[in-house]
């Protein structure tokens, strides 16, 4: 009878513990919940007053999608040079608002456009050119990080202060062969690694819904331009969020497709080489339907596996949802939030033959320790020695304290990345097993015709800096690099002024799940939502 009792106070003490941690979470939750409040009033006080709204275009052009612009230089409804002109014009009237562009090719890219104009009209390019060159006069950016030959390459790093790349990136090559024309590359955080984008070279990118507050990153400066209208074809890169969370922030589709299909040289030290990475050259789009000739063109000879031109029947595909990872490092959800994915449950509860099913998974709890482990596996990187250019290896207590001291030359992000270096990385055994049991759940729920509703944030885009505050929220985003997913940013309109959204998972290789949920949700929720009237 001892014995009994023994086992029955072991279960009862256990039993307590749990209710004592489920108790102390909360406490820890609502206390957060109101901190971040907190910090939001305190912010948003400081930077009263200091809201300029974008203006509208002076020419609608910009307001077309890089499909109809295509189609209309094919059909001689517009030369190439009417739409890159009128991109370059814009820019001028956005940037010294919002900083996005930081070198730029304008008389290039001019020159290139006449030409294009001009062997169209003589005939020179025929109907199989234009087949072949799908954006054909169409002008695109991309990311400073991304080598575009005589534009700048600095990485955001003083090291490399006025460095200009030599030659294009893979991805660039394959994007200008698909006819679309360079503007120029755009603003991003030092070595990409950071959840805003400023550095001090460039300074600091303002969202154009707002420009109090954050654009993102590392792909802030795409997102932010392509959003008030300064591009037409943008080219991310995603290594933790970083071409998802700009789309979140800025209101426009981000795209990170499956792994190890677009080739990555040329995206800062990387040789394509690598064999094991979680980055991925990403599409951010205003349009649903750019996403998928866009990525059509970047897989290049990868497209097959994606079967993209395969038709999704929606009514049939099982979809599941979560409202909550329980991360316990990511901050509450605040309504609009909450209410943002849920409205996107309903709209597929009444759509689809089978309802969505709410479904959770104990690995998402643990994104922040993965998302580190498999960092620190990156094939060839090496933080300490990229941020000096691979000139020597940083000292992080020295730079640290040079920071303090007003007298370094890395900016906060970065020196948050030297103090996280500092602390543990998990074990590999448990990191590993944790990824792969995560994974298998996964792909035993999703198969091939699943797909996931994934919150984007706690909340719409945050004041300038207060990432420091909260900087384990880009979870949410770098889940999906840990398992080299493909997913979806999709706008879902705006609150308060600002663009709210979701995340679509599925399992690798069945992105056009993905992109034919994004145009559903476009179709029922209005998608991307100009920070400017539209006249």
């Amino acid at each position: 009878m001892a014995q009994i009792k023994y086992k029955d106070e072991k279960t009862i003490n256990k039993s307590v513990c749990d209710d004592l941690k489920t108790f102390l979470l909360a406490v820890f939750l609502f206390l957060r919940y109101y901190f971040d409040l907190l910090i939001d009033k305190v912010f948003g006080f400081f930077y009263n007053n200091l809201k300029v709204p974008l203006r509208s275009p002076k020419n609608s052009i910009v307001n077309q999608s890089a499909i109809a612009l295509a189609r209309k230089i094919r059909n001689k409804e517009l030369k190439s040079e009417e739409v890159v002109q009128a991109f370059i014009d814009r820019i001028k009237e956005v940037n010294p608002i919002i900083n996005s562009l930081v070198d730029n090719r304008f008389e290039e890219a001019l020159e290139e456009a006449r030409q294009i104009d001009k062997e169209i009209a003589d005939g020179t390019i025929k109907e199989a050119d234009f087949q072949a060159k799908p954006f054909l006069g169409v002008p695109f950016t991309s990311k400073e990080s991304s080598a575009v030959k005589g534009q700048s390459f600095t990485f955001g790093l003083v090291k490399r202060k006025g460095y200009k790349a030599e030659c294009d990136a893979d991805y660039i090559t394959l994007i200008k062969n698909s006819g679309a024309i360079c503007l120029g590359v755009t603003n991003i955080p030092q070595l990409n690694l950071w959840q805003e984008t400023s550095n001090p070279i460039y300074g600091i990118t303002k969202n154009p819904y707002d420009i109090t507050r954050n654009v993102g990153g590392s792909s802030g400066g795409e997102s932010s331009l392509l959003a008030a209208g300064g591009t037409s074809i943008s080219i991310g890169t995603d290594i933790g969020g970083s071409c998802r969370i700009p789309a979140f922030m800025c209101g426009v589709f981000g795209h990170k497709p499956t792994s190890h299909l677009i080739p990555t040289k040329g995206m800062t030290f990387r040789t394509g080489k690598e064999e094991q990475t979680m980055v991925v050259v990403g599409v951010l789009a205003r349009f649903s339907e750019e996403i998928t000739p866009i990525l059509k063109v970047l897989v290049g000879e990868n497209v097959e596996k994606l079967q993209l031109d395969k038709p999704v029947n929606i009514k049939s595909l099982k979809v599941y949802y979560i409202l909550d990872p329980k991360d316990p490092f990511v901050s509450p959800s605040r309504e609009e939030m909450k209410s943002t994915l849920t409205g996107a449950v309903n709209y597929f509860s009444g759509l689809c033959d089978t309802p969505p099913k709410e479904v959770e998974f104990e690995g998402t709890k643990y994104t922040g320790k993965l998302w580190k482990y498999w960092m620190s596996q990156e094939t060839n990187a090496n933080f300490k020695r990229d941020v000096m250019n691979r000139e020597g290896e940083a000292q992080p207590l020295i730079e640290i304290f040079k920071y303090v001291t007003g007298r370094g030359e890395f900016c906060g992000s970065t020196i948050f990345n030297f103090i996280n270096g500092l602390l543990p990385t998990p074990k590999d055994d448990w990191a590993r097993e944790t990824t792969e049991q995560l994974s298998k759940q996964l792909l035993d729920t999703l198969g091939e015709d699943g797909v996931l509703l994934y919150p984007s944030a706690p909340w719409p885009a945050s004041y300038h800096y207060t990432a420091f505050l909260r900087p384990w929220n880009f979870n949410l985003f770098s889940i999906w690099n840990v398992l080299k997913f493909p997913v979806t940013q999709v706008p879902m309109g705006l609150r308060y002024g600002l663009p709210v959204g979701i995340q679509v998972v599925t399992a690798p290789n069945q992105d056009r799940l993905c992109i034919a949920v994004a145009k559903e949700l476009e179709k029922a929720f209005g998608g991307f939502v100009p920070p400017y009237p539209l006249e």
